[in-house]
């Protein structure tokens, strides 16, 4: 790679803004913040006039999104994912070329895809694009490289293509850079840039007192998918119910698993303890961890959970699984509670230690502020960025 200097990305997403993905939206803020040229295309456009970024639709009749209500938004969506996906498994049919053409178009120094299975989806435009001279830029972020793999065994050959294809393949943990290199991405090519938070916009929930009264008051944030675990979660406090703690869960997030869900509170007898929110936004999802006393991530695959970061910038304790790069952020014991992956046992006997002992609650809250002070503020991850995307080099 050169040295020439860089001033405009265009990232490649699904869908934008995404009310699950705000570490992309902080991500491409930041970046235009510190003075890049930053533009976003997405297959489904939602209202990103808040973002302040410069948004287009990438099917090429136009994804007119922003009017939709968000139901037509999302059914919309499904159909753009569905004509996108087709046309990629026949890169010659004429929808293909259709698809592929607004990415093969892109005027940008860097084309990067936010999640690896969306640069597989144009890899014929990258092909015309990585011609012209566009770096290529790819994020791997979990699922696609972790677990579609063995769900789908054509995923691993799409895989080491599209990597040999990158300039720069940007992975949120060491772990996902073990992952990756073992599909052949080149080491050189490999940025690793861990997620990080705003850290600032959470330290108004630190708290000097831990101690109150009333329930251990739990919380978990993510989608209800069955990565997440949270059938583990659910199990822990009723299993900490069990050990005579009082205690209240609430879930933050929506999914195909709420039916599930919904099936195990009654089933554990939790009517009365734990609670689906749905879908929240950031103010909303802030206000529950002001509320929370800890964060619980029973998940069974993570690259690495945003919303652990989020916790700890709050000052709050986590008990997090040992799941992708999740022991990478959290020192077991110091800044937080790692157990093992389905051990919900474990974690309803954490659950019942720290509600009987609110002091170690605060001493773990206290050195998870100073991890998340230290080392998982946003500005620390766009720097990286920067010296990936400005200089051409590959830093970690």
């Amino acid at each position: 790679m050169d040295d020439r200097h860089v001033t405009s990305l265009t990232a490649v997403v699904s869908r934008f803004p995404a009310p699950s993905q705000t570490f992309i939206r902080r991500k491409l803020t930041g970046l235009r913040d510190a003075g890049m040229d930053i533009r976003v295309a997405a297959t489904v456009v939602g209202d990103a006039s808040s973002t302040g970024l410069e948004v287009s639709g990438l099917l090429p009749w136009g994804t007119p999104t922003r009017a939709l209500e968000p139901s037509a938004r999302r059914a919309w969506g499904g159909v753009a994912r569905g004509i996108r996906s087709t046309a990629a498994g026949s890169l010659r049919s004429p929808v293909a070329s259709l698809v592929q053409a607004p990415v093969a178009a892109m005027d940008t120094d860097w084309v990067h895809f936010e999640f690896s299975g969306i640069a597989i989806t144009y890899a014929r435009a990258v092909d015309i694009l990585r011609r012209r001279g566009t770096r290529i830029g790819l994020s791997c972020r979990g699922a696609a490289e972790q677990i579609e793999p063995l769900v789908d065994p054509r995923r691993a050959a799409q895989l080491r293509e599209a990597f040999e294809r990158a300039d720069l393949i940007h992975c949120v943990s060491d772990d996902m850079r073990r992952t990756v290199e073992g599909f052949g991405a080149p080491p050189e090519r490999i940025l690793v840039n861990r997620p990080a938070v705003p850290v600032a916009d959470f330290t108004p929930l630190r708290r000097t007192d831990p101690r109150h009264d009333g329930p251990l008051r739990v919380l978990s944030v993510g989608r209800l998918h069955w990565k997440k675990g949270l059938d583990d979660g659910l199990r822990a406090v009723a299993g900490a119910r069990d050990r005579g703690v009082d205690v209240r869960y609430r879930i933050v997030g929506e999914g195909e698993e709420r039916d599930k869900l919904t099936f195990l509170i009654a089933e554990l007898g939790l009517g009365d303890r734990a609670t689906l929110l749905g879908a929240r936004d950031q103010d909303e999802v802030r206000a529950e961890l002001d509320r929370a006393d800890l964060l619980l991530l029973p998940s069974l695959s993570e690259g690495i959970s945003n919303a652990v970061l989020e916790a700890m910038a709050a000052g709050r304790p986590v008990v997090t699984t040992r799941c992708g790069g999740m022991d990478e952020v959290v020192d077991d014991g110091v800044d937080g509670v790692l157990v093992d992956v389905g051990d919900h046992e474990t974690m309803a006997e954490h659950l019942a230690g720290l509600a009987a002992d609110p002091e170690q609650r605060h001493h773990l809250g206290l050195a998870a502020a100073d991890r998340a002070d230290r080392d998982l503020d946003l500005s620390r991850q766009i720097r990286v960025f920067l010296n990936a995307y400005g200089a051409g080099r590959v830093s970690s």
